[in-house]
């Protein structure tokens, strides 16, 4: 008899008579497969074929994993017990040595009676051919694209394709019988030598990497497929160099980083600027006020201050590209001549300067006080490199960007670019020096010597104009910054600032809404103090329900972009349809146009902070245009 003698109430023995013990032999009895029925102790009930020298009956009632290799033994256990405790089938490989190696193939699936698993029917496949055939598969497999070894058990080198070789820069021939984990670096050792061990044990590893050492010492990436030869223990491993795509992926993860980095800055301007605008507005109501008191001498350095904190703030919106842009066409070449006067200030005597303009230089479409911020802040960047002196090189020409120049940078499209090259023979920088370059607040000067933003600017005012910025530099050799910005057609204007007298003052009503106290109190102040009648509000909520309880005709509104319960442009549309002739003034610290692109198309903005003089003659053009 096939069963073990059991209790009339065990369910698996009725399992198995309801069966039919004669059915399951009849059918199973020519099967090349072993098929076994195990108990929930793993205690073998049913079998239907034998290893060599042992009965069926000398089987029966011993536990399935004295079957095992002691190897394997553990994988059978667990997996046994997955399927007994989940009621899900699963499946492993077992290798039996000999006079030659076998390799079966065993799966496991539950039997149940009602809802619960009462054992397990065991079926176990001979795929030893299956296995070497594949072996013999990947032995050839791209000889032409990827590199193929053959390592022994004890890990020296069997087998080398020409390919392995050359890209580690030697003869493949040099390396036979040598450990594999000599070329491994030191860093990555461990861990190979555990991927081994599995392979070892019959465990096919797939997109393993690790680091391979070239004769000139450089490491290259390597990515890995292997699988052991169950006939000879010989291991097949099939590589690719991956070195140059995961340096493509580290750029890429490191321009995002300066993103999320640039996105925060944006924020912090923005909550800077509504104190500064409360500090410089303040200050010039107070200098208008004690004129010629000793006070003024304070308030002067207050305002000075604040103005060297709206300009850092300026420095943070340039790295976050929430600078507004106002493109001309501009000859670069000219905005470099015109800045070299001021240069040779900021510059020592020890340090020579060399501009080599280019031939027939394309016009660029761009911002040019932000284009100058970009030289300038280059240019200082040189000067604290080259302490002891130097020489600085500007250099401009035509240059043609192809897709692969560009795929690191989303914001760029390959076509014509003006390069502007800015080198210098300075100290120059490390690798890890590089990679932090454009990361904001980063400076490796003493303390007290720079805030960090200078390359961070010049990073956030390229990107903003679809460009493209590059650094070449190595400990001892200087530094070449190269800044690409698109080619225009169109012919450069002139560059320069209109000078505007200041407005005269006015006598209508003005609604204001503004989230910021201060803010409001001081443009409060501001428009009294030049004739205007002022309506004050918190918020866009309540500039509306004031506006409904006005009998006097209100002229424009000043309104903030973003405030809380309801912004500047959701504003607008209840108020105008309240009052139709009424006209608009928006202020805001985020120049960002994800926030401009809120607002009707007609719209004008007055970007914070502002100085009194700005805000009045910005109201007076409103008010005066629709006079007109």
């Amino acid at each position: 008899m096939s069963v073990v003698e059991t209790e009339n109430d065990d369910p698996l023995a009725r399992w198995l008579t309801g069966v039919g013990l004669s059915v399951l032999d009849g059918v199973l009895g020519g099967s090349l497969d072993v098929v076994g029925v195990l108990d929930r102790q793993l205690t073998i009930r049913y079998l239907n074929w034998t290893t060599p020298g042992v009965t069926r009956e000398g089987l029966i009632g011993t536990n399935a994993l004295e079957l095992a290799p002691p190897d394997y033994r553990q994988i059978a256990s667990d997996t046994y017990t997955k399927v007994l405790e989940t009621g899900i089938g699963a499946r492993f490989e077992i290798m039996y040595w000999g006079q030659t190696a076998l390799v079966w193939d065993v799966r496991v699936g539950p039997i149940r009676f009602g809802e619960a698993v009462i054992g397990l029917i065991v079926v176990t496949s001979d795929v030893t051919e299956q296995r070497r055939a594949h072996v013999d598969r990947d032995r050839f497999f791209s000889l032409s694209l990827d590199m193929l070894i053959v390592v022994s058990a004890e890990g020296r080198f069997k087998r080398i394709n020409p390919a392995f070789g050359e890209t580690l820069g030697c003869d493949a021939a040099d390396l036979i019988a040598t450990p594999f984990i000599d070329l491994v670096h030191p860093d990555d050792r461990a861990r190979t030598l555990e991927a081994f061990e599995r392979i070892l044990q019959g465990k096919p590893v797939t997109d393993f990497e690790n680091r391979y050492r070239r004769v000139d010492d450089e490491f290259r990436v390597f990515s890995w497929r292997a699988i052991v030869d169950p006939v000879t223990g010989d291991v097949y491993a099939v590589a690719r160099d991956v070195t140059d795509h995961r340096a493509t992926e580290a750029q890429l993860r490191h321009s995002q980083k300066m993103e999320a980095i640039g996105q925060l800055a944006g924020g912090v301007a923005h909550d800077f600027n509504n104190l500064l605008q409360a500090i410089l507005a303040n200050t010039g109501l107070a200098l208008e006020s004690t004129r010629p008191s000793q006070i003024e001498e304070h308030l002067t350095e207050i305002r000075s201050a604040a103005q060297r904190a709206a300009d850092l703030t300026k420095q943070l919106l340039a790295f976050s590209r929430r600078q507004p842009l106002r493109p001309v066409p501009v000859d670069l070449n000219e905005l470099i001549r015109g800045l070299m006067r001021m240069l040779r200030r900021l510059l020592p005597e020890s340090i020579s300067v060399d501009l080599i303009p280019g031939h027939d230089l394309a016009w660029v479409s761009a911002d040019p006080s932000q284009l100058e911020q970009v030289v300038v802040n280059l240019c200082v960047n040189a000067r604290d490199a080259m302490e002891s002196g130097g020489r600085l090189t500007i250099a401009t020409e035509n240059a043609l960007l192809d897709s692969r120049d560009c795929e690191l940078y989303p914001w760029a499209k390959p076509g014509r670019y003006v390069l502007l090259s800015v080198t210098d023979t300075g100290v120059g920088m490390t690798a890890d020096v590089r990679e932090r370059a454009f990361e904001p607040f980063f400076t490796t000067k003493g303390l007290h010597r720079g805030t960090g933003l200078g390359l961070s600017t010049v990073y956030g005012i390229v990107q903003q104009h679809s460009g493209i910025v590059d650094l070449v530099s190595e400990p001892g050799k200087g530094a070449t910054f190269k800044i690409y910005v698109p080619a225009q057609l169109r012919p450069a204007t002139e560059i320069g600032d209109q000078d505007e007298s200041l407005p005269p003052r006015g006598q209508e009503t003005i609604l204001l809404a503004e989230d910021e106290e201060q803010v409001r109190r001081v443009v409060v102040q501001i428009l009294e103090a030049a004739g205007y009648r002022t309506i004050a509000a918190a918020n866009g909520l309540e500039a509306i329900e004031l506006l409904g309880k006005q009998t006097e005709r209100v002229h424009l509104a000043l309104l903030d972009v973003v405030m809380p319960k309801l912004g500047g442009p959701e504003t607008w549309e209840q108020l105008r349809s309240l009052h139709p002739g009424l006209r608009v003034l928006f202020t805001s610290g985020y120049a960002d146009v994800r926030y401009q692109s809120r607002l009707p198309p007609e719209a004008e903005i007055l970007e914070k902070p502002f100085r009194a003089e700005e805000l009045l003659l910005r109201i007076r053009k409103i008010l005066d245009s629709a006079a007109g």
